[in-house]
Order: C-alpha cells, then sequence, then structure tokens
C-alpha cells in the first residue's frame, strides 16, 4: 500500500500535492517506526534501530537504505537524488540531508528535506 494524502474536503476530493503535502510526507514516513501505525505493521523507517549505534561510515550508509527504501515503497510522488547523513554528538541527534525531485513537477526542481533525529 501507497502513502496518500487525505482529500481536502474545502476544496475539493483532490489529494494535496504541493511541496508542503510531500515534505510533511516525507517526515511521516522517516520518523514513525515499524510496527506501530495499526494495521499497517510495514508503514514507516526503521530509524529508532540506530537509536544507541556509534554512527560510523557503514551505519550511515544502512541508515540511508533505509531512508531509500521506505521513501521508494511509500511515497510514489518523489525521487531521492541525494542523501546526507551527519551525526551530530554534541546533540546527540543525527541529521539527515535529502535532496528529490516531485515526479509531478514539470520544472524538475530540487527540493531539500532536513530530519533531525534526537538520540534520547
Amino acid at each position: 500500500m501507497n502513502y496518500i494524502d487525505i482529500p481536502n474536503k474545502l476544496k475539493g476530493s483532490e489529494p494535496v500535492k504541493n511541496d508542503k503535502a510531500i515534505t510533511n510526507a516525507l517526515k511521516n514516513i522517516i520518523s514513525t517506526p515499524k510496527g506501530t501505525v495499526p494495521g499497517h505493521p510495514e508503514f514507516g523507517c526503521g530509524m529508532d534501530q540506530y537509536i544507541f549505534e556509534t554512527i560510523d561510515p557503514m551505519v550511515k550508509e544502512s541508515i540511508k537504505a533505509e531512508i531509500l527504501y521506505a521513501v521508494g515503497r511509500w511515497e510514489p510522488r518523489v525521487k531521492i537524488t541525494e542523501i546526507e547523513v551527519i551525526d551530530d554528538p554534541d546533540y546527540n541527534r543525527i541529521l539527515i540531508k535529502m535532496k528529490y525531485n516531485i515526479l509531478s513537477d514539470v520544472k524538475s526542481n530540487e527540493y531539500e528535506y532536513i530530519f533531525k533525529q534526537d538520540l534520547v
């Protein structure tokens, strides 16, 4: 099952397709641990498994692969062009910078999304 937006009843029955809706969908996918959505145990991203890991190059690649898989499965409106995983030990968090294209965007603009995962 793919992620879809809830139709906006005030403006009609079309799903919201703007960049803000897609950014919100990405945030929901990445920040939702797998197994926490009733009826959809596979929804989400396994970011919670990296909470107590030392962020080395291998873990960074695992995080990238996890995000690519989750976004590819649950958000068909985008294509990720770049992911950067940055550990921020001073604040005990992981920063994820993603660049992506919205597939329905004729101009092929590139958007950036920054996700902050607190480790504590």
